[in-house]
């Protein structure tokens, strides 16, 4: 194994064995209403990944946007909701969050409003107005910070097309069964309730949008659509009913 792999890991661990400060917790149970009811289990490994995250990662704030700490375990945290139950490798390919303080547009693109964008560099950029929108709508299956890890998970292997590494080879013919049927259905009609819209546009984007119902409102994805909420809660390790 490569030095700095050996070096990445070991550092990786002295991230997760320090204790979570006192302040962060008051930001999560202030910011966050899933926090209080995560289990111990759950828990520990949302703070790994929340520590390892915010100390790892390079963050930069443009557009006038001043980071503070609060922005930043704010966002952390919504990474390490989604990926509690997953190896603390799995942000790997993501180096750097920029964050603008509002919806942004790419140069050249006018008309087109950003509230957040993945990249295969390594890089994720999101508005912190959209963030913030998300939060103070917890069930509405609509969060950009969401939305855009799960791109981050989703090209794990390089590629945004719908399908994160999967940790048994086996797992791959069910999943491309079961959300291929709900991306062909998403297409014809929209979900009533369940799965919004953008989510047609591509397969990449149905996982996102998957991703945020799952997360946001799994009750009614669970009536709607068992079999994919099934395969989510397999991928992830959680069961947010």
């Amino acid at each position: 194994m490569p030095v700095f792999w050996l070096y990445r890991s070991w550092r990786r661990k002295r991230y997760a064995s320090r204790p979570i400060p006192e302040e962060w917790v008051e930001i999560l149970t202030r910011r966050y209403p899933f926090y209080g009811r995560l289990s111990a289990e759950e828990r520990e490994g949302f703070h790994d990944h929340l520590k390892v995250f915010f100390w790892e990662k390079h963050w930069e704030g443009v557009g006038g946007l001043e980071l503070t700490e609060e922005m930043k375990v704010v966002i952390a945290a919504a990474a390490a909701r989604i990926a509690r139950k997953l190896p603390l490798s799995i942000y790997d390919r993501l180096r750097e969050v920029v964050v603008y303080p509002s919806n942004y547009k790419h140069p050249g693109e006018d008309h087109k409003i950003v509230l957040g964008q993945a990249h295969h560099f390594g890089t994720v950029v999101l508005s912190w107005d959209a963030v913030e929108q998300g939060i103070e709508k917890p069930h509405d299956g609509r969060d950009t910070a969401i939305h855009e890890f799960a791109h981050v998970l989703d090209a794990g292997d390089g590629v945004f097309d719908g399908t994160p590494l999967l940790e048994n080879g086996r797992d791959y013919p069910v999943w491309a069964d079961v959300m291929g049927r709900h991306f062909a259905r998403l297409q014809d009609a929209p979900f009533e309730g369940c799965l919004r819209a953008y989510g047609a546009k591509n397969e990449a984007e149905f996982f996102a949008v998957a991703t945020e119902a799952f997360f946001e409102t799994p009750i009614g994805l669970r009536q709607c659509a068992p079999d994919l909420y099934d395969v989510l809660a397999n991928y992830f390790g959680v069961h947010p009913v």
